[in-house]
Order: structure tokens, then sequence, then C-alpha cells
């Protein structure tokens, strides 16, 4: 019987030091998510004004492509409206009701299988975004 005990005694710390090892994608993949979730905009927390516009510059860019299959130009639509709409007030506000009618005219484009009208109003989208990010710096 103290034969089986010291065996059992002697398994036990090291299938704690075993479980405790973690293999490196894991490490990886959960400092990816707390590095995702730290990101402002994300879950709850605040993002500054520069950071929405920019986002939805990029996402402007991605739709205007023409390199998006109708799935992903959904999706990237999606992202885009929820970004405006989420942060409505990061964006001037002389712009708003243009950003929303562009918005909603690419996924009219979108919803006619017209890929050139809608890649034309995530363009104008961008031009707009430009536009005041460049009076913005002029004063």
């Amino acid at each position: 019987m103290t034969f089986k005990m010291k065996y059992a005694l002697l398994a036990l710390p090291l299938a704690l030091a075993v479980s405790a090892c973690e293999s490196p994608a894991e490490k990886q993949e959960e400092e990816a998510q707390a590095e995702t979730v730290a990101q402002p905009g994300f879950d709850g927390t605040a993002a500054t004004p520069s950071e929405a516009r920019d986002e939805a510059f990029a996402l402007a860019a991605k739709l205007s492509s023409g390199d998006l299959d109708p799935n992903e130009a959904v999706r990237v639509l999606e992202d885009l409206d929820s970004l405006v709409s989420e942060n409505l007030t990061d964006f001037p506000e002389d712009m708003r009701p243009a950003l929303t009618e562009d918005i909603e005219s690419a996924r009219d484009a979108l919803e006619a299988d017209d890929e050139a009208g809608m890649r034309e109003a995530a363009t104008q989208f961008q031009n707009k975004l430009t536009a005041a990010a460049t009076g913005s710096e002029a004063q």
C-alpha cells in the first residue's frame, strides 16, 4: 500500500505541472483576445472621434475596392452602418445626413446587385470623410 501511495504522491505534482502548461497557440490566442477587447470602441469601450472616422474610412475603402464578394460586402456595409449609427456624434454634424444617405444608397445598390453603384456610394462616403478631415486640419 505504501508503494502505491508513493506513486500517487509523485503523480499528483506531475499532473498539476502538466495541467498548468499551456500550448503556445492557446496563449497567443488569449493574448490576441485580450488586446482586441482592450481596443477603443470594442465591447462598450469608447472610441475617440478620430478612431471612429478612421474605421469608417477603412470600411468604405473596402467597399469601394470591388474586391469583396457579395456576402463580404453585406457584412462590411452592416459594420459601417453600425459604426456610424453608434458613433454618430463623432462625425461632423453638417455631414451626418449625407453619410447616412450614402450608406442607404450603398445598401440599395447592393440589394439591386448593382456593384458599381455600391462602390460609387462608398467612394462618395470616403470623399466626404476626406473633405471633413482636410477641412478640420485647415482650421
